[in-house]
């Protein structure tokens, strides 16, 4: 925390700790020939670069980066470490820590829903780890494919650049309200207000991405999608 490794029994006082603003307790490593694919995401909601070690890491941090309940995340900020003889212990670094709206913590391990069966035994010791401090825990497996292909394209337009201006917001949310066809409506504000169609586009999916503005995102998103206001 801060810079400095603690080392803590498992006790209901952990749930006090700020662990969202620790930093990763291992390197990330890469070498040529690695199978999994890491790097970076920018995050909207923590303003920095958030670390993962795969493309379903990556998932995961879009989604939260989404998910209006997600105020925090940190990448593998802690690790848990068993007694020896402890039946099914591996000393273990969840995925990340995740801090809600309401105040509560979340530990979240990503894997592939292959692999799910193979650490069940490790997901169970972490979840009565979180049982004891007072977290929720979460196994992330993967978004439902068309939802994934929704938030990506939004998650595009997450950057304040794509922000409307005042004015813009004013109009924006003024034509969506009833809702309209998400092409339609942004080509009737692009004609009230003098700007670009493809500015207010990107305005309009800024403010999806940010719930400002919603639409039905259990079907594949088009321009004939309805938002409304």
């Amino acid at each position: 925390m801060d810079g400095v490794i603690r080392n803590d029994d498992v006790s209901p006082d952990l749930v006090l700790l700020a662990v969202e603003r620790a930093v990763p307790i291992r390197r990330f490593f890469a070498w040529p020939g690695k199978r999994n694919y890491e790097g970076v995401w920018w995050s909207s909601t923590v303003r920095a670069h958030v670390p993962f070690e795969s493309l379903l890491e990556r998932q995961y941090l879009m989604w939260a980066d989404f998910e209006p309940d997600i105020v925090a995340v940190a990448a593998q900020p802690l690790a848990l470490l068993w007694p020896r003889g402890t039946a099914g212990h591996k000393n273990h670094v969840p995925d990340f820590f995740v801090r809600l709206s309401n105040g509560d913590g979340r530990l979240v391990d990503v894997r592939h829903p292959d692999r799910v069966d193979d650490a069940a035994a490790q997901f169970d010791l972490t979840r009565r780890v979180c049982a004891e401090v007072g977290w929720q825990y979460a196994v992330f497996t993967g978004l439902d494919p068309v939802a994934e292909q929704n938030v990506r394209w939004l998650a595009g337009y997450r950057q304040d650049r794509c922000a409307p201006t005042d004015g813009a917001f004013g109009a924006i949310t003024s034509c969506f309200s009833p809702p309209l066809p998400l092409g339609l409506g942004a080509h009737r504000v692009a004609r009230s207000t003098g700007l670009s169609k493809d500015l207010v586009l990107a305005n309009v999916l800024h403010l999806l991405w940010r719930r400002q503005l919603s639409a039905n995102l259990s079907a594949v998103l088009t321009l004939d999608t309805e938002v409304s206001a």
